[in-house]
C-alpha cells in the first residue's frame, strides 16, 4: 500500500479509530469505559472487535508459558504501513485460583500491527512467562486465565475489570504444572505431619527431593482405569495399535482373531476395535486445535492453542505419564514450492476429573527460522500460509502435510513476517533490539528517555539477537559469543558488563521432547557471554531462552546521567569479531547500532510541615507538627518535592475512614481559584518538581489522631518495571471536638 493509498484509507476511518489516542488523552472516559469516572462519556463504545480480536488463550505447563492468538481483520486502521510505526496490540494476562473472585496480574505482552493489503485474517501470537506456580500431582489445580486485548492503549496493571474500547476479553481454564522438585518442609506440611524433635534434628527441611518419574500405565492398567468411564476402547488402545492399524496385512491378521487374540483377557474384540479405528477420521470429541498464529517477538514462534475437552482418555492423571498432543506445522511461501514442514511441537496432557465444561486450554510453540525470508519494508509485506495438524498420541509424519489424524484436526491460517534485513547462518552480526522491552527506536537518542520522558534505573535489561546463529547441535565452545559494553557520556570509556543473570533455556533436540532448564549466564575472561539461542532446523531441533532475547542485565546502582550501550559478537571458530548491525528507525530516519539511555537512581527529596491554622474564618495563627486543632479548623502547611525526573505527588490523610473524604489542596498564590486540587503530576508540574503551600479544611472530620502523608514518585523505570522510585514525608495532628 502506497503512502497516498494509506492516507486515503485513513481518511475513511471512523474518528473513534483514527484519533483514538487523542480522544482518550483529552477525556479518559470518552467512550464510557471507566466505572465511576467523574468525566462524562461522549460516545459509548467497548469491546469492538471489527479490527482485531483475541481468539484463543492457552498455557503450556511443560515450558511454563502463557500464549494468546489475535486476529488482525482489516487492511487498514492500524496507523500506518510497514515503513511506519504502525500501532500496538496489547494483551495483559491475569490468573485466578478462586474462580474469578480475585485476580493476580501476570504482566503485559504486545506486538505491532500494520496496514497490510492482503488476505485476512492475519494471525499473530504473544507469549508471556507467568509467575511461578506449581501444585502437587495428586491435586487438580485448574485456574482461570483472563487475557485482555486492547488496541493502542495498554490495559493498566492490577485492573482485571478493565474494559477495552478496541479489543476484547477472554476467560479460559488452564492446568498448573505439577511439582517435580519439592523440599522436605513442604512435603511434611502438605501431609500435616509434625516429626518428633529427635527426628527433626536429623532432617534438613530445605533438602530438595525429586519426584519419581510418572508411571507408564500398561494396557491392563488402562482398561481398568477406563472401565465404565465412557472412554472408547479404540481411544485408549490407539497408541498400541496405530502402526498395526495402518498395515493392511497386520490389520487383516488381527481381524481374523475376532474376539480372541492378545487382548482377549481384557474383553477387547480386535476385529471391532480395528473396524472402529478405520472409521475414525479427525475425531475432535477429546481434543481440538482452535487457533494458530505467529509470535513475532524475540525468537519467532508458530503458536497453536488446543482444547482438551473431556475428563478421561488421556493416559492417566498428573501422577502418571499421561499422553502427548502433537501439533505439526507446515508453511507455504506461495512461491510454487508447496508446503514445507517446520517442525512438530508437543505438550503433555492428563485426565482431570474436575475439568470444567469449557475444557482446558493448552498452548504449543514451534520456533521457525525466518531470518532468510525478511525483506526491507519498502519491498512490501512477506506473508505465508500456515497449516497445523493436531494429532493425539502419534506425531503427524513430517513428509505428509495432508495427513488425516485419527484423533485431532487441521487448521490453516495466514501469517505476516516482520520486515528487516535478511540473514543467513554464520552471519553473527548482533543487534540491540530493546531496553527493558522498550524498542530502541522509541528511546530519544538525545535525552536517553523512554516514552513519557522516563529514565531508567536499577537493573536495566538489554535485549537483542544474532539472527545467523548456528544449529542447536553446535558444541557450546563453538557457539557465537557476545559482549555488551557501556560508557558514560560525554567522554567516558567503554566498560564491559559482566553481571551474571538468570534465564531459562528451552530446548528440543529431536526426537526428544522440549525441556526447560534454569541457567545462569556468566562471562568468560574476556567478558563475553555465550549466545544460547539456536534457530529451528527442521528435523534437528532448536534452542530458545526466557526471557526471550535477553542479552544482559546491567546493575546501574549509583550511576546517573547519559550512558551509551554497545554490543559486539565473536566467532570462536573463525576468530572473527562482528560489530553491531544497525536498526533503521522509522520515527526519525536514523539507523542505530548503539543506544543511549538516561539513568536516574535517586529517589525524590521531600519535606512537609504544618505552619498554621485558622478558626471560624479568623486570621492564620502559627502551628507546627503534632499540634491539636478543633473540628472545623483550616490547617495550613508547606511542602516540597524535588527530583531530576519528577513524576507526581499527593497529600493523603490517614485514617481515611475518619476523614470522610477530606483531602488537602494546594494553595494557589494567584487566585482565583484559591486552591488547586491534588494530586499533581508532570508535565503540569515542572520536570524537577515544585514547592508550595497546602491547606486542609477539617469540617466534617471525626475527632481523632491523624497523619498527613506526602506521597511522591519520579518517572524512573526501575528494574524494567513500570513503577518508580518514591519517597514520603509525614506530619501528625490531633483533632478534638469543637466545644459546645
Amino acid at each position: 500500500m502506497s503512502d497516498q493509498q494509506a492516507m486515503a484509507v485513513a481518511e475513511k476511518l471512523p474518528i473513534e479509530r483514527a484519533h483514538f489516542r487523542a480522544l482518550i488523552a483529552a477525556n479518559p472516559n470518552h467512550f464510557g469505559t471507566i466505572k465511576g469516572s467523574s468525566q462524562p462519556s461522549v460516545v459509548a463504545k467497548s469491546g469492538d472487535v471489527a479490527y482485531e480480536e483475541l481468539k484463543c488463550v492457552g498455557y503450556n505447563p511443560d515450558l511454563d508459558l502463557l500464549k494468546a492468538v489475535v486476529w488482525i481483520k482489516q487492511s487498514a486502521g492500524y496507523l500506518g504501513g510497514l515503513c511506519s510505526l504502525g500501532s500496538q496490540e496489547y494483551v495483559r494476562f491475569y490468573l485466578s485460583f478462586d474462580n474469578g473472585a480475585t485476580w493476580l496480574d501476570q504482566g503485559l505482552a504486545s506486538f505491532t500491527a500494520y496496514d497490510i493489503a492482503t488476505a485476512k485474517p492475519l494471525e499473530y501470537a504473544v507469549t508471556l512467562q507467568p509467575r511461578h506456580y506449581q501444585t502437587w500431582c495428586f491435586r487438580e489445580e485448574l485456574p482461570l486465565v483472563r487475557a485482555i486485548l486492547s488496541w493502542n492503549n495498554p490495559p493498566p496493571a492490577n485492573m482485571p475489570d478493565f474494559v477495552p474500547v478496541w479489543g476484547n476479553v477472554l476467560n479460559e481454564h488452564i492446568q498448573i504444572k505439577p511439582r517435580r522438585l519439592f523440599v522436605m518442609a513442604d512435603l511434611l506440611a502438605e501431609a500435616k505431619v509434625t516429626l518428633p524433635a529427635e527426628m527433626s534434628a536429623m532432617l534438613d527441611p530445605a533438602q530438595e527431593i525429586a519426584a519419581p518419574q510418572p508411571q507408564q500405565l500398561t494396557t491392563a492398567d488402562l482398561a481398568a482405569l477406563y472401565h465404565g468411564k465412557d472412554v472408547h476402547q479404540h481411544r485408549y488402545l490407539f497408541p498400541l495399535l496405530h502402526a498395526d492399524a495402518n498395515n493392511p496385512a497386520v490389520a487383516e491378521a488381527y481381524a481374523a482373531y475376532g474376539s480372541a487374540g492378545p487382548f482377549a483377557n481384557l474383553g477387547v474384540d480386535i476385529g471391532a476395535l480395528l473396524a472402529a479405528l478405520a472409521k475414525t477420521d479427525g475425531d475432535t470429541s477429546y481434543e481440538r486445535l482452535g487457533c494458530v498464529g505467529l509470535d513475532p517477538n524475540g525468537s519467532d514462534n508458530l503458536v497453536g492453542i488446543l482444547t482438551v475437552r473431556r475428563p478421561n482418555g488421556y493416559g492417566g492423571t498428573q501422577c502418571q505419564q499421561g499422553s502427548q498432543e502433537y501439533v505439526a506445522f507446515w508453511v507455504d511461501w506461495e512461491d510454487g514450492s508447496g508446503w514445507h514442514w517446520v517442525g512438530t511441537a508437543q505438550v503433555a496432557v492428563h485426565d482431570f476429573h474436575t475439568i470444567p465444561s469449557d475444557g482446558l486450554q493448552y498452548a504449543v510453540g514451534q520456533p521457525i527460522n525466518l531470518a532468510a525470508y525478511r525483506k526491507p519494508c519498502q519491498q512490501g509485506p512477506v506473508t505465508a500460509r500456515v497449516r497445523a495438524i493436531l494429532s493425539w498420541a502419534v506425531a503427524p509424519p513430517a513428509w505428509n502435510p495432508d495427513y488425516h489424524p485419527v484423533w485431532g484436526n487441521r487448521v490453516e491460517t495466514r501469517i505476516h513476517v516482520y520486515p528487516g534485513k535478511p540473514a543467513s547462518t554464520g552471519d553473527y552480526t548482533p543487534y540491540i533490539e530493546s531496553i527493558c522491552s522498550i524498542d530502541i527506536c522509541d528511546i530519544d537518542p538525545a535525552t536517553g528517555l523512554a516514552p513519557g520522558d522516563r529514565p531508567f534505573g536499577a537493573g536495566v535489561a538489554i535485549y537483542g539477537i544474532i539472527p545467523g546463529s548456528p544449529s542447536v547441535t553446535t558444541p557450546a565452545a563453538n557457539r557465537p559469543k557476545y559482549r555488551v559494553s557501556v560508557k558514560a557520556l560525554p567522554g567516558g570509556s567503554w566498560q564491559a558488563l559482566n553481571d551474571p543473570f538468570n534465564i531459562t533455556i528451552h530446548e528440543q533436540i529431536l526426537p526428544g521432547p522440549p525441556t526447560a532448564t534454569p541457567f545462569t549466564q556468566t562471562t568468560d575472561v574476556n567478558n563475553f557471554y555465550t549466545y544460547q539461542v539456536a534457530p529451528n532446523v527442521p528435523g534437528v531441533g532448536w534452542r530458545d531462552i526466557v526471557p526471550s532475547g535477553l542479552l544482559a542485565v546491567w546493575n546501574t546502582s549509583g550511576k546517573t546521567g547519559l550512558w551509551q550501550i554497545m554490543i559486539e559478537a565473536f566467532d570462536p571458530v573463525a576468530n572473527i569479531h562482528w560489530p553491531a548491525g544497525g536498526t533503521f528507525c522509522v520515527k526519525d530516519g536514523t539507523t542505530r547500532s548503539t543506544v543511549v539511555i538516561d539513568l536516574d537512581n535517586e529517589a525524590p527529596i521531600t519535606s512537609l510541615d504544618i505552619t498554621g491554622f485558622s478558626r471560624d474564618g479568623g486570621p492564620v495563627q502559627p502551628a507546627q507538627d503534632c499540634a491539636s486543632f478543633e473540628v472545623g479548623d483550616v490547617i495550613y502547611g508547606t511542602y516540597s518535592v524535588f527530583d531530576e525526573h519528577f513524576g507526581s505527588f499527593d497529600l493523603v490523610v490517614e485514617p481515611q475512614a475518619h476523614a470522610h473524604g477530606a483531602h488537602p489542596a494546594k494553595v494557589n498564590p494567584s487566585p482565583p481559584p484559591a486552591t488547586l486540587p491534588l494530586p499533581r503530576s508532570y508535565p503540569a508540574v515542572p520536570n524537577t518538581g515544585e514547592s508550595g503551600g497546602w491547606t486542609l479544611d477539617t469540617q466534617g472530620m471525626d475527632p481523632c489522631g491523624y497523619t498527613i502523608q506526602l506521597q511522591s514518585n519520579d518517572r524512573t523505570i526501575v528494574s524494567c518495571v513500570t513503577t518508580w522510585r518514591n519517597d514520603s514525608a509525614f506530619v501528625g495532628f490531633c483533632l478534638i471536638a469543637k466545644p459546645a
